[in-house]
């Protein structure tokens, strides 16, 4: 008790703090459902159920940044997720497959939105919602932050880069038709492919088997997502169930074998799947098109976020990191790794010093992730990176 009291406390201050600096609000818990009224203005659109679910689900977590006056004029929302992020050298030592006892559970954000009002935009007012909310991050200790948008050059502005390609899939109707859709989602199960395997909705009873199937897959193939959990999919299942949708199982002697999230607004669509075997994937779902940039990110905290990548060897790296809104991340630097971890020295640029590699923080998050390669040499070969990312948050 008295730990989460300290915790409150210093997340107090560090509200204060920034509602000083930047001259915003930081609303958070019930007090953050005054912003209702500015989305419902600009995205009128927006259906009375989703936004109802919206401020009833997770406007009351996290932080919500706001510039009020007479009226709130700009808004920013911060979502709080626990991720996943492989511990490569623990994996590499172990003779068997990866596991979720393999993972370090790490906080993060995800900017779930951002807007502001049309009379007051060109007037410098998200530039202040967007640098206060990662100042406050940093000083929260959290390691990087991530927004899921198609804005890319507004967020370059604020050192996020795009890290993850998200695949667009809808369904093989040769095998899996709407029919077949409707009769599982009112509660049949369908035969596929003879009598132990079949599709079947999910049902409140099913959705922690789901979230152990989905986290266990995932972690084998991937460095860095976000934990499912039986929570995340009740509210998903509802938001789906609200445009003609549900989530379904494919299973297999009772086991789950796979999973997609389906949705009939604009014409039918996949919102999220996965498989335990790709060649199932590839017969139950069909691409759509190319992959399409997706989710950036761009790490706040650079102490908290490398203490969890490592080396395969003792290596040091001279570096030069350029932070558009974050001064401490800015500068040239010394980078120690080993399998423990590794750290940063900022460091006077010298002949010694001379940096081996320059990016922006954006860059370097990317590289981190395994979305891009900085240089080509033994060194960066040595690094255990926190890749590939798999991305697809709704809560």
């Amino acid at each position: 008790m008295e730990q989460i009291a300290g915790e409150r406390e210093t997340e107090q201050q560090v509200r204060g703090r920034i509602e000083t600096e930047f001259d915003l609000t930081v609303l958070r818990d019930a007090s953050a459902r005054i912003t209702k009224k500015l989305w419902g203005d600009i995205f009128p659109e927006t259906p009375t159920h989703l936004l109802d679910d919206y401020y009833g689900q997770r406007a009351d977590k996290g932080a919500v940044f706001a510039v009020t006056g007479d009226e709130v004029q700009s808004v920013l929302h911060l979502t709080p997720c626990t991720a996943a992020l492989r511990r490569n050298p623990l994996a590499l030592h172990t003779k068997r497959m990866t596991s979720m006892a393999d993972i370090v559970r790490v906080e993060t954000n995800f900017i779930s939105m951002a807007f502001t009002k049309e009379a007051y935009r060109n007037s410098g007012r998200m530039r202040r919602l967007m640098s206060g909310a990662l100042e406050y991050q940093e000083q929260m200790d959290i390691p990087v932050c991530f927004a899921d948008t198609d804005e890319g050059d507004f967020f370059e502005h604020f050192g996020f880069h795009y890290i993850y390609d998200r695949p667009r899939y809808g369904l093989n109707g040769r095998v899996i038709s709407e029919e077949m859709l409707e009769k599982a989602a009112n509660g049949g199960v369908v035969p596929l492919n003879g009598q132990n395997t079949v599709l079947k909705a999910a049902d409140s009873s099913s959705l922690l088997a789901l979230g152990h199937f989905v986290n266990a897959n995932l972690c084998r193939r991937y460095g860095f997502f976000v934990i499912r959990t039986a929570a995340y999919y009740e509210r998903f299942r509802k938001e789906l169930q609200g445009t003609g949708g549900d989530l379904f199982l494919i299973a297999e002697n009772e086991q789950i074998k796979g999973y997609f999230a389906y949705t009939k607004s604009g014409g039918g669509s996949i919102r999220e799947a996965v498989f335990a075997s790709p060649s199932d994937r590839e017969r139950y779902l069909l691409e759509n098109g190319d992959k399409k940039p997706a989710v950036m990110a761009r790490i706040i905290n650079l102490p908290e976020m490398l203490r969890h990548i490592s080396g395969n060897v003792k290596t040091t790296i001279a570096i030069r990191l350029s932070d558009p809104v974050l001064a401490k991340n800015d500068g040239d630097f010394i980078w120690y790794l080993d399998e423990e971890g590794s750290y940063m020295e900022r460091v006077e640029q010298t002949v010694s010093t001379r940096p081996e590699v320059s990016a922006t923080i954006g860059e370097f998050t990317a590289f981190i992730f395994e979305y891009i390669t900085l240089k080509q040499n033994a060194k960066f070969d040595n690094i255990y990176l926190a890749g590939p990312v798999w991305m697809n948050e709704r809560y």
